[in-house]
């Protein structure tokens, strides 16, 4: 498989929320993380994101971009200056 990643993810197992906005937040965990983008898990079957939403982890929010989903996972970028 060819990898498209700008830079290397690093392997994780952090709690996080994302938080849309329409107020909804849903608890996940974030997998791998870079520079760039990570990967989020959800525990339950979830309806889809919105293309743009934030992600809460250790006490700080940071403004992502969904760049593709599964029923359980979610694979996110960045959004640069945030």
């Amino acid at each position: 498989m060819h990898e498209r990643r700008k830079s290397p993810r690093t392997r994780t197992l952090a709690a996080g929320a994302v938080k849309t906005a329409f107020g909804r937040g849903m608890e996940c965990t974030i997998r791998n993380v870079s520079g760039d983008g990570a990967c989020l898990v959800f525990s339950h079957r979830r309806t889809p994101l919105p293309s743009d939403f934030t992600l809460l982890a250790d006490n700080t929010g940071r403004a992502c971009r969904l760049v593709w989903q599964s029923a359980y996972r979610v694979g996110i970028r960045f959004v640069s200056g945030c």
